[in-house]
């Protein structure tokens, strides 16, 4: 059913633009919740691919160390890209492992996730499965910009194994201790044609976990 999903034609290689909301609430010195909303278009503000909403709970074991557990919705559209069909909807459930380390003033992240999609096209579900490793390098240019590079390789676990390959970069700037803008430029790579995107998000950062010791 899914075949042909990622095929796309020369024609579509339009620069797109995803625009992301998402914020991150520490709830203690071990856990914290995430939420998430994403509008991906292929066009920068035209042709909507794809709407994703997406939660999930982190729960940090030590320094450096933390594992998640999340939900993902998507509806998508991809009646812009031929050969495909014309929309259909996916959830998945999401599991990760994430390794941090300081080099220097540089924090390099690394993701390893799971992830069990469930694609519904004409009533009919089909239950995949990927294997995706994002590897982050950020640094601080000053007190309040940073800068970053990043890789995100997937896999299905099933044939053919290779699914699709991100490489992006951007520039955050931190507006003050809750609010968070980053703008960035992410190269999709797939069986196909490439993908070019523009990201631009807004991030929301939450504090509880000192309401918690003052109470």
């Amino acid at each position: 059913m899914l075949q042909g999903l990622s095929a796309q034609n020369s024609e579509f290689e339009e620069l797109g633009a995803w625009y992301v909301l998402s914020s991150n609430s520490k709830l203690s010195d071990h856990w914290s919740v995430q939420a998430q909303t994403q509008f991906r278009f292929f066009e920068l503000a035209s042709e909507i691919q794809q709407f994703k909403i997406r939660t999930g709970a982190k729960y940090k074991v030590m320094d450096g160390l933390s594992v998640g557990l999340g939900y993902a919705y998507f509806k998508n559209d991809f009646s812009y890209l031929s050969e495909t069909p014309k929309s259909f909807t996916e959830q998945r459930i999401v599991e990760d492992i994430y390794l941090s380390q300081n080099l220097g003033k540089a924090k390099i992240n690394h993701r390893a996730r799971l992830e069990n999609r469930f694609i519904t096209v004409n009533n009919n579900t089909d239950v995949l499965h990927w294997f995706r490793y994002l590897v982050k390098v950020s640094h601080p240019v000053s007190t309040d910009f940073t800068i970053d590079l990043y890789n995100e390789i997937w896999l299905h676990l099933q044939e053919p194994i290779f699914a699709q390959n991100w490489l992006g970069a951007g520039v955050s700037y931190k507006i003050n201790e809750l609010l968070k803008a980053r703008a960035g430029y992410q190269k999709i790579h797939l069986t196909g044609p490439d993908f070019d995107r523009l990201i631009f998000e807004l991030n929301f950062n939450l504090d509880f976990s000192t309401v918690e010791k003052t109470v």
